[in-house]
């Protein structure tokens, strides 16, 4: 009876709503029942300039990050992370830690904790061996403001990056129009290509920056035969994504001279270019759906040839 006992409060945790929610007294203390899974269970892999996917479990923001306090079921540490199937079962499980997932008695602690509206005192941090809050406090650096500011963007990366996706392909169908409408579609095409190109800067640092907020590996990680499909996935849309952006800035560059010269040269390459990115842009977009969506042309279809 008593080793059933922690999956049947897993069960209940789940399906029962939470009717402490609004109390005062919390039933999960972090310092308590929270840091000490995360001590045994994480800190290991993610800690200190080499944490796994740039990921650091004892940055309380970073972490936090991930939970919607009071809400378990939106929280994605919980959805994508902890009530996951092992990877025994599912290869492209995300489930923590690799080995798991955890036992039910610590999923339910977890899950309450977040459900309780996730606390985590400002004073208290993390290290390998349990020290009291103000020793910890005393010798944890400070998080720099514009460490702060950069992860704060990252969040924007999802909204911000379909602006110059959508800019990138008109200027890629307007600079291939050009070449037989003329001078308007010609126009058109270069102020699509200059807001385009500065604009997908900005969303580069920001999908890095919502990169490590997400736990993605971090960019001097290589792929190779373990690596699983979303990581061969993200590196490419990554570093193609970035790539992108930067051969933005260079075709800007040569529509410049193109518009002060009428370089025939010039203004063959950055319209030839920006028929280029607007392929290269597809495919990142792909990808990038894809780190959402899963393999969306092989579900839809599923659907399709479903009986």
């Amino acid at each position: 009876m008593l080793r059933i006992l922690p999956g049947l409060l897993l069960v209940f945790s789940v399906v029962w709503p939470n009717p402490f929610a609004n109390a005062t007294e919390k039933i999960v203390q972090f310092e308590k029942d929270i840091a000490p899974i995360l001590r045994s269970h994480c800190l290991e892999c993610h800690e200190g300039d080499s944490a796994k996917g740039g990921f650091q479990v004892n940055d309380r923001d970073a972490l936090l990050g991930y939970v919607e306090p009071g809400n378990s079921g939106g929280s994605s540490l919980w959805t994508d992370y902890l009530y996951q199937p092992p990877k025994s079962e599912l290869e492209d499980s995300l489930v923590m830690p690799p080995d798991g997932p955890l036992s039910a008695e610590k999923l339910a602690l977890l899950k309450l904790w977040i459900d309780e509206g996730a606390e985590w005192p400002e004073t208290l941090t993390i290290s390998a061996s349990p020290q009291p809050a103000a020793m910890e406090t005393a010798s944890s650096p400070s998080i720099q403001k514009w460490e702060k500011a950069y992860r704060a963007i990252g969040y924007f990366h999802p909204a911000l990056v379909h602006f110059p996706i959508a800019l990138f392909f008109l200027g890629g169908g307007c600079a291939f129009l050009s070449y037989f409408l003329g001078s308007r579609c010609r126009s058109i095409a270069f102020h699509c290509l200059w807001i385009a190109g500065l604009s997908s800067i900005v969303a580069v640092i920001m999908g890095w920056s919502f990169a490590d907020l997400r736990g993605y590996p971090a960019w001097d990680k290589p792929i190779d035969a373990q690596s699983t499909h979303e990581e061969f996935t993200f590196f490419y849309h990554r570093w193609l994504g970035t790539g992108t952006a930067v051969l933005s800035l260079i075709l800007i560059f040569f529509a410049l001279i193109d518009a002060r010269s009428k370089s025939s040269g010039a203004g063959h390459i950055w319209r030839l270019g920006a028929i280029l990115l607007a392929v290269l842009v597809g495919i990142v977009g792909h990808q990038g759906g894809e780190l959402v969506y899963g393999d969306i042309f092989e579900k839809a279809w599923e659907q399709f040839t479903k009986e």
